[in-house]
C-alpha cells in the first residue's frame, strides 16, 4: 500500500460557534487520513473556545491555539499555517461543510503542482444570496492577479508557504492571504483545478466575507451595468483600487520566475498603477491580447475581446462595496 502523504488542516475561528460543530464533523469525516487539524481562535467572545476544547479532548488530531488579542484574517491564518507540520496544507473556514472526499480528490488532482483548488457550492439557510457557478475555473496568472481562488478551497504544498512573504509585507495591508497564494502559485503556472464540488460554502449575513454578488453573475445585462457603473464612478473607484494594484505589484515584483505569462502579467499590473492616456491604451492592448485567459473561464471569443478592451473600466465594479462603505 502506498504511504499517504501527511496533510495538515488549518482552521481559524472568530465567534463561529453557530456553525462550527458541523464543519468540524465534516473535516473529521474525511476519507483521506489527516495528519493534524490546527485550529487558531482570534479572541472569540461566544462559546467557540468551549466547543474547540471539547473537540480537542475527544480527537487527538486536533490542536487548538488562542491568540493574545485580535490578529485579523491574514495574521491569524498565516501564523496558523506556520504551526503545521504536514507536507500539504488545506485551509478551512469555520462555517462551511466539506464533502467527505474533498482532501482525497485534491491529493489525486494536485500532481506536481504547488496548489489545488476546486468547485465550491454556495448555500444559505438564512435567505442570503447564493449562486452556484459550476464552470471550471481559469487559473492563469492573468485571472489570478485580479480575482484569486477562495482560501477555503485550497490545498497546497509546504513549499508554497515557504515562498510567501511575511505578514508585514505591504500586500497584506490591501489584500488577503488567499490572493497571495493564488498569485504566487499562478506565477509558476502551478495550479491544478479539481472539477468536483469540494466544499459547501455557507452564505450568511454574519460572515466576514458576505456580499450580494447577484450583479456580477454572467449576463449581458450585468455586463452593461458594470460598464455604466465603472464609467460613472471611475475616479472614486480608481482611488480605492490603486493602492491594491500597487500592493499587488510590489508583491509580484518580489517573485522570481522566468514564466513568460507572469512577466506580461506583471507589465499589466504595472500599467494599472499608472496614470495617463498612453498607459490606459497600452493596458487595453495587453488585456485584449490576453483575453483568452483573463476571465472566469478560459477560451477566446469576440465578446471576450470586447470585454477585455473594456476591462480597465468594468473591473472597477469589484470595488463597489468598498466605495459604498467609504460614503
Amino acid at each position: 500500500m502506498t504511504e499517504k502523504k501527511p496533510v495538515s488542516i488549518v482552521l481559524c475561528t472568530y465567534n463561529g460557534a453557530k456553525y462550527l460543530q458541523e464543519q468540524l464533523d465534516s473535516i473529521l469525516a474525511q476519507t483521506y487520513p489527516l495528519h493534524e487539524i490546527i485550529i487558531q481562535d482570534d479572541g472569540s467572545t461566544d462559546n467557540t473556545w468551549q466547543i474547540l476544547e471539547e473537540y480537542e479532548e475527544k480527537h487527538p488530531l486536533i490542536h487548538i491555539y488562542h491568540n493574545e488579542g485580535t490578529h485579523g484574517v491574514n495574521a491569524n491564518f498565516l501564523s496558523a499555517m506556520h504551526r503545521t507540520t504536514g507536507d500539504f496544507i488545506a485551509i478551512a473556514d469555520q462555517d462551511d461543510i466539506w464533502e467527505a472526499d474533498k482532501i482525497a480528490n485534491q491529493m489525486t488532482t494536485i500532481g506536481n503542482k504547488l496548489l489545488c483548488s476546486g468547485l465550491t457550492r454556495p448555500f444559505s439557510t438564512d435567505g442570503s444570496f447564493a449562486y452556484f457557478d459550476n464552470r471550471p475555473r481559469n487559473v492563469s496568472i492573468f485571472r489570478m492577479m485580479f480575482l484569486g481562488l477562495p482560501g477555503h478551497t485550497m490545498l497546497f504544498r509546504r513549499e508554497l508557504l515557504r515562498m510567501m512573504p511575511p505578514v508585514t509585507h505591504p500586500f497584506f495591508n490591501v489584500s488577503l492571504y488567499d490572493a497571495a497564494l493564488s498569485i504566487l502559485a499562478a506565477s509558476h503556472d502551478s495550479i491544478a483545478f479539481c472539477n468536483k464540488v469540494l466544499v459547501n460554502f455557507r452564505r450568511h449575513a454574519d460572515a466576514t466575507t458576505y456580499n450580494d454578488y447577484s450583479r456580477s453573475l454572467p449576463s449581458w445585462q450585468n455586463g452593461l451595468y458594470e460598464l455604466l457603473w465603472g464609467l460613472r464612478h471611475y475616479h472614486q473607484a480608481r482611488s480605492i483600487a490603486l493602492p491594491i494594484y500597487k500592493g499587488k505589484l510590489t508583491f509580484m515584483e518580489g517573485i522570481t520566475t522566468n514564466y513568460n505569462d507572469f512577466i506580461e502579467a506583471k507589465a499589466i499590473m504595472r500599467l494599472e498603477t499608472k496614470k495617463g492616456l498612453w498607459a490606459f491604451l497600452r493596458l487595453q492592448y495587453l488585456l485584449t491580447k490576453n483575453h483568452q485567459r483573463l476571465f472566469q473561464t478560459s477560451g477566446g471569443s469576440f465578446i471576450k475581446m470586447i470585454r477585455a478592451w473594456l476591462y480597465p473600466v468594468m473591473q472597477l465594479y469589484m470595488y463597489h462595496h468598498a466605495l459604498r462603505r467609504c460614503k
